[in-house]
């Protein structure tokens, strides 16, 4: 059920529940008599009201609960702009939508971490997908993307500020930015949302810190072993990260798919002739899409996603935070729509 729909629900059910109160044809007289010092009648709340009341706080609750953080709604919320000056890339994406999709994630006693949405829509030369990640053990770890974590500080070196409150060139710590779907207020250093050391933006401090950073999403051509997967998505991709109060983080990705197009054959071949110490790196490009078009169709197109999930701690060595851990993984299926 998508946001909208889960919406007009909703309104239904207020409506149904507000049909049988009445107006009160007496309300503007009393309001008058009380205005004029007049003692006013003191009535107790119906219990009809009262039950419209608990429905109204009902509905706003459920409402809050039922949204569903994923690519319809991210099209709608996060991406309007887009789906407004581009309606035909945005119909492409939702005619060829595919939910919870064949997956298999490999063993990771930290996070659970699902692909929602995939859409193979090569008429548009996109592919987009959307994935949740969702601390195994909430009682014990906290859940961040890496991307919500500034490295600016990882390069300063000796005799940066660990004091400073702006973003400035001399700041040599870590900072924790909270911009979590959900969250109210004007932000800033120390406030969250906001930005801040990263301890001190943590919503429980006591918590072990876990971040999230994606690594890929790669197509396996030859075999079911990850080590053989393929990257047939180009740098012209991007990806969107978010947050939300619950503890989840949320990740939507656009990858191109002009490579399926017989023209991208001519396109590398003439990359070639322009570059000629590239010619073996395009000529493989070539090769990897023509034998990827030929797989695609018949069984479906396996892809790998990999991530990877690193315990921070202060002081730790930023080698360790930026290269360990990797590894870690979904395999799924795109089986397009005919």
């Amino acid at each position: 059920m998508t946001l909208h729909e889960e919406q007009e629900r909703v309104q239904k059910a207020i409506n149904h529940s507000l049909a049988h109160v009445q107006e009160d044809p007496w309300l503007a007289q009393r309001v008058l008599a009380n205005a004029k010092g007049e003692e006013p009648v003191v009535k107790k709340i119906s219990t009809s009201m009262i039950l419209v009341i608990v429905l109204l706080c009902l509905a706003i609750t459920a409402i809050a609960a039922g949204i569903i953080y994923n690519q319809d709604w991210w099209w709608n919320n996060r991406n309007s702009m887009e789906k407004s000056d581009k309606p035909e890339l945005y119909e492409a994406v939702m005619t060829n939508m595919v939910e919870n999709p064949e997956q298999i994630q490999c063993e990771d006693d930290q996070v659970q971490l699902t692909i929602q949405d995939v859409s193979w829509a090569p008429e548009a030369d996109i592919m987009t997908i959307s994935f949740k990640a969702t601390p195994k053990h909430p009682n014990q770890d906290e859940l961040h993307s890496m991307w919500a974590l500034d490295t600016d500080g990882s390069y300063i070196g000796e005799g940066g500020s660990v004091t400073v409150t702006d973003d400035s060139e001399d700041r040599a710590m870590h900072w924790l930015w909270r911009t979590d779907i959900g969250l109210e207020g004007s932000g800033g250093y120390g406030h969250i949302p906001g930005y801040g050391p990263v301890s001190d933006m943590m919503d429980d401090r006591s918590m072990h810190l876990l971040l999230l950073d994606y690594t890929g999403t790669n197509i396996i051509i030859n075999s079911d072993e990850a080590e053989n997967a393929v990257d047939m998505f180009p740098m012209e991709s991007s990806m969107d990260m978010f947050r939300t109060t619950s503890g989840d983080v949320y990740f939507v990705g656009k990858f191109d798919l002009s490579w399926l197009r017989e023209e991208y054959d001519q396109e590398m071949r003439q990359r070639a002739e322009e570059t000629p110490d590239m010619k073996e790196y395009y000529d493989q490009r070539i090769s990897i899409a023509q034998a990827a078009r030929e797989r695609i169709g018949k069984e479906g197109i396996t892809c790998i996603l990999t991530y990877r999930v690193v315990e921070y701690t202060e002081e730790m060595d930023d080698m360790d935070l930026y290269t360990n851990e990797s590894g870690r993984s979904v395999q799924f299926i795109i089986r397009p729509k005919q």
